[in-house]
Order: C-alpha cells, then structure tokens, then sequence
C-alpha cells in the first residue's frame, strides 16, 4: 500500500548546501593567479631590477587579498577579523607557493614576509570595509590595476645607490699577534665552533669552513670555503701584522648565486660586496679587541629596509667567525 496522499505532491528538496571552503578556494587560487601574473610582468619588464616597490613587493600581495576578499564576502557583510584573515591565508600560500614553483630561497622569503603580510592584510581589512559601499568596491577594483602600471614605471627609474657599513666588535683575552695568527689563517672550522644565530640556522645562509692564506702582504690570496660548496676569494688591499687585515671580495657565478639565494646574487645591479677589514685594537688589561667591518652597496627602491636585513645577516655571519677566532686564540693563548 502506497504512503502517497491523493492529491498531495511530494515535498521539493532542500537545496544543496556549497562545499565548505570551496569559496575561499577559488577565491585563493583567483589571488595567486593573479600574483603570479604580476611576477611574471616583472620579470618580463625588470628582469634585473631587484625589487619593485609598487609593481611587485606592494602590489603583488595588496591585489591578491583584495581579489580574496572581494570573492569571499562581495558586499563586505563580514566582520573585519574575517577579512584579515583570508589576506593572511592569500599571503601564506602566496609565500609558500614563491618557494614551491618559482624557487625563491628562504633569503628572500624572509624579506618579503613582513611587507607581504603587512601591505595585504592591512588592503583585505580596507577593502571589506569598502565593499560595503558601490563606490568601494569599484575603487578596490581600481586598485588592481596598479601593478600593472606600476611595473613599467619603476623600471625606467633606477633607485638610488648606497654604501654601507656593517661593524662588530669582540673581546679576546690575548695578545694582537696570537689573535692576528689566529685570523689571518683559520682552517677546519668544527660544527661545534659554531654559535646558534637567525641567520645561518634559521633561514639557511651558509655558514664558513675554511680560510686558507695563499701568500702573504699586499697581494695575497684568502680562498675561502662555506657550506653548500660555496667557494670564493679575499685579495689582501692591506696588511699590518697584530693590527689590521683588508681585502676585497672576489665571487665567480656560482659562488654569486649559492652565497645567499638564487634570486639574489652578491654581485649584480643592485648588491655589491666591496671590501672588508678586521682591526686589533690592543686592551689595558693585555687582551685585544677585534673589530670586523664590512662594506657592501646596495641600489633597491628600498635602501633603508634592505639595508637592515644586511645589518642582520652580515651581523650573525661577523659574530660566528668572530667567535670562533675568539675561542682559538683564547685557547693558544
């Protein structure tokens, strides 16, 4: 017997509900698609230039959260919290993906975190806000449009250059000539010499192995090893026993690329190491200081930033070797 009413229709089904997440996909996937499209207009207009400030390193991230939000909450009913959160998830993949696809390095990365992060979660928040007006949307649209211009732009402008300076300091309980004994040649440089830092232990730059001296005076040779098989060359500009040592930087191609990322070469258009020097500077107390300076030139759009990110880097690499000519001299002493 049928349970069917005469004259009644079956009840409609409900609709189907949309797949949780599939939204916030698509909406991922049309922001990074986008990025890509702009790194890809970069690297067509500006192969050599380093870094774009509105074409790449603002524009890339602002554009791809605003593309996020805009296809996750069209009219902006959600809370800001939630937009925040789609550009910081947009930033991530976009991070992830740089690595994965386009094989930037952890140098790079790492200083392109902080703008990514900032400049995209800072446009997500605004642009679900504006999205709750007509004008607003129509505006964060606009805005998209920007890298577009931008790239072509910047890259007609070439920065402004600069010389910096990066300088450590260190104690050592003994003489100017143990320590100058102890630096002008340092070979085998244990695992266990090493001192934990951000820089060679977070991101992955390559820590040294060996200095080995070829000669001696103005003129002489300084083959240097790192890790990773990193190989270049120190050419001695002035000597001074127990009291100053200076050389320039000598890199072939491989050592340019290997030394910090393969999209970041040591010596190109706009990163030049130039020279550097350690000073012994005699104590009351019968030990010495030493100072190590490096001198490197820059040409980015974005000279203050870069140049502390070298502060950090050339930093953690000056106290490592410092430390450990310190513990060497220490020991002959």
């Amino acid at each position: 017997m049928s349970d069917e009413r005469p004259g009644l229709s079956p009840l409609p089904l409900p609709p189907r509900e949309p797949r949780p997440g599939r939204g916030l996909l698509i909406a991922l996937a049309a922001g990074l698609t986008y990025a890509l499209g702009v790194y890809g207009w970069t690297r067509l207009n500006a192969p050599d230039s380093g870094m774009l400030v509105i074409g790449f390193l603002l524009g890339a991230p602002i554009a791809a959260c605003i593309i996020a939000v805009r296809l996750t909450d069209p009219k902006g009913v959600k809370r800001g919290g939630s937009h925040a959160s789609v550009s910081a998830l947009t930033v991530t993949v976009m991070l992830v993906c740089a690595g994965i696809v386009l094989r930037e390095g952890a140098v790079c990365l790492v200083m392109a975190a902080p703008i990514f992060y900032g400049s995209g979660i800072l446009a997500g928040w605004l642009a679900g806000k504006a999205m709750r007006r007509r004008a607003g949307r129509l505006m964060s649209l606009s805005i998209l449009v920007l890298p577009l211009i931008g790239v072509p732009v910047e890259a007609d402008r070439p920065p402004e250059a600069e010389t910096r300076f990066v300088t450590s300091r260190i104690h050592i309980d003994a003489s100017p000539e143990t320590v100058w004994n102890g630096l002008i040649d340092i070979r085998a440089i244990r695992d266990a010499e090493h001192r934990w830092n951000f820089s060679h232990d977070v991101v992955g730059i390559p820590r040294p192995k060996e200095a080995r001296l070829e000669g001696t005076g103005v003129g002489a040779v300084r083959h240097l090893v790192w890790a990773r098989d990193v190989r270049f060359e120190e050419h001695i500009t002035a000597w001074r026993p127990g009291r100053e040592l200076a050389w320039t930087f000598h890199l072939g191609p491989e050592a340019q690329t290997r030394m910090l990322d393969e999209h970041l070469k040591v010596d190109s258009a706009y990163l030049r190491l130039e020279e550097g020097r350690y000073r012994i500077e005699p104590t009351a107390d019968g030990g010495s200081d030493l100072v190590l300076t490096t001198r490197y030139w820059i040409r980015t759009p974005m000279n203050a930033y870069a140049g502390w990110w070298g502060g950090v880097f050339l930093g953690d690499f000056h106290r490592n070797v410092l430390g450990v000519i310190k513990t060497r001299a220490e020991a002959a002493a």
